[in-house]
């Protein structure tokens, strides 16, 4: 029974990182590598513990287990700041030692594989606790099933948007572009926690429809990652190249358009016959697509 409930928990991590490295079509990532940073998950996963007892011991709140109690606003501070940033942040620091300055790391897929093998290391440990920390056999098989398809997909999501992030602030970092590093490093850990904090929120505040807004946004996020996942892994930017290798053009936001008869997009400009012909294109301030009326197709904003 025990090894049914381990391999129960184990599993889901199974399946979601064949699913990552599968997608990884560009180049594979060494196994030592994917290793290290699924250690580094179990060991995000005890800097978690620790920072939680130090934030309880420095402000007693986060170290209630009375959050059924909360009102709505206290419940969204505590698992806002003392579960999902916490978490979030382990994950995050743990990637980013590792994998920043790591000569492997040369496509923007690359970060998105990192930072999810990570990030199942973390759940993979989070469920062995809570599946063997069950009361009864019946409740930990209930815990195994249910964390299968709710919690480590979760986990894996969030790692999906932080990777996102980190091979944007990656790729401008190289390409000089400070500023626009230090926001995707920062959007990185900011945007995981936010969704961390609407799953857990979600199942943890008592509203009629909570769990039916949770379902919704669990639906909404998956795609979004299996979209992010696919996008991506197709897109064959290396981040030391330089710009102008008709091979590997350099993007921010992974849009490049290449074709056979020579015609690309870089650096919002449309080149055509190796560089001898170029129009500027009309991209918008707003959401970075390109417009071409008056109007942005994506956000609606004029186009100024």
């Amino acid at each position: 029974m025990e090894r049914i409930l381990f391999m129960l928990a184990v599993l889901p991590t199974i399946i979601l990182g064949a699913f990552i490295y599968k997608n990884d079509k560009l180049e594979k990532e060494p196994a030592s590598l994917l290793l290290s940073l699924g250690a580094a998950g179990i060991g995000s996963a005890i800097l978690t513990l620790v920072l939680t007892y130090v934030l309880g011991a420095i402000i007693p709140f986060f170290a209630s287990e009375y959050y059924t109690s909360f009102s709505a606003l206290e419940l969204a501070i505590y698992v806002f700041v003392g579960v999902a940033l916490i978490e979030e942040f382990s994950k995050w620091i743990f990637t980013y030692i590792i994998a920043w300055k790591n000569k492997e790391f040369n496509h923007v897929y690359d970060a998105i594989v990192y930072c999810v093998f990570v990030s199942l290391g973390f759940a993979t440990i989070e469920n062995i606790l809570y599946v063997f920390g069950s009361e009864s056999v019946g409740s930990a098989f209930f815990t195994a099933f249910n964390r299968m398809i709710f919690s480590v997909p979760g986990h894996a999501f969030f790692g999906v948007l932080m990777g996102y992030y980190l091979g944007l602030a990656k790729l401008t970092n190289f390409n000089g572009k400070k500023e626009k590093s230090i926001k995707y490093l920062l959007l990185s850990v900011l945007v995981p926690t936010i969704c961390h904090f609407l799953f857990d929120y979600l199942l943890m505040i008592n509203l009629e429809y909570s769990f039916l807004l949770f379902i919704i946004f669990v639906v909404i996020m998956f795609s979004i990652a299996i979209s992010k996942v696919k996008r991506l892994s197709n897109i064959p930017t290396n981040i030391f190249n330089k710009p102008q290798r008709m091979d590997y053009i350099y993007n921010a936001f992974g849009n490049n358009n290449y074709n056979q008869n020579n015609n690309y997009t870089y650096n919002n400009y449309n080149y055509q016959n190796n560089n001898q012909v170029y129009s500027q294109r009309r991209i918008c301030k707003n959401c970075g697509k390109e417009v071409t009326g008056k109007f942005c197709s994506n956000c609606g904003k004029e186009y100024n």
